[in-house]
């Protein structure tokens, strides 16, 4: 199974088996999918001259941002887990904490995966090396965490149990091994980072 290990140049290096990586970059898809922030155009020139978030500038000046969000939490439990109620004792300040904070929390969960499918691209469906940098690392590590809330949460886990001994048939079985496989992969970046 892959294993991240770090190496002498302070790299954070992944093999993957081409099933390995088209797994990761599919369950990874489904929860920016979930997420359903919309890419932001980037302007070239803008960036290159160091005004690459004009556009969230433009949005700001127009009262697009600050408050804007959504008050309800989401109606999907996977996304009820990844955008949590931050006073789930207290309605009223719920709401109004989500109004202030949910965008932008889906926006860099939505960056995470961003990242990590970009570093996918070049193994998916061949498998291979990806390396990282202590940045990347700490990324893939914030969406690792994301795709096992998303899977933990379709499958009812609770704690680190293990599930009951699964069938060969059982249509669960498949989701349990992906789990699985996340839970390596971010406990063995964890160790990696320390």
């Amino acid at each position: 199974m892959a294993t991240f290990r770090r190496n002498r140049h302070g790299l954070f290096s992944l093999t993957l088996q081409p099933v390995e990586a088209d797994v990761l970059a599919s369950v990874t898809r489904e929860v920016l999918e979930l997420l359903d922030v919309p890419e932001r155009r980037v302007d070239p020139l803008a960036e290159q001259l160091g005004l690459g978030d004009l556009a969230g500038l433009e949005e700001a000046a127009a009262g697009g941002l600050g408050g804007d969000g959504p008050t309800a939490a989401p109606d999907d439990e996977v996304l009820r887990r990844l955008l949590p109620d931050a006073y789930p004792e207290d309605p009223d300040a719920a709401a109004e904490f989500r109004r202030f904070t949910e965008r932008g929390l889906r926006e860099r969960k939505a960056a995470a995966a961003r990242a990590v499918l970009a570093s996918l691209a070049p193994v998916e469906g061949q498998g291979g090396r990806v390396q990282l940098d202590a940045d990347g690392a700490r990324t893939w590590l914030s969406a690792l965490n994301d795709v096992r809330l998303a899977l933990g949460t379709r499958l009812g886990v609770r704690d680190d149990s293990e599930p009951e001994l699964l069938d060969e048939d059982d249509p669960h079985r498949y989701a349990w091994a992906v789990y699985d496989f996340t839970t390596h992969l971010q406990e063995t970046l964890v160790r990696s980072l320390g």
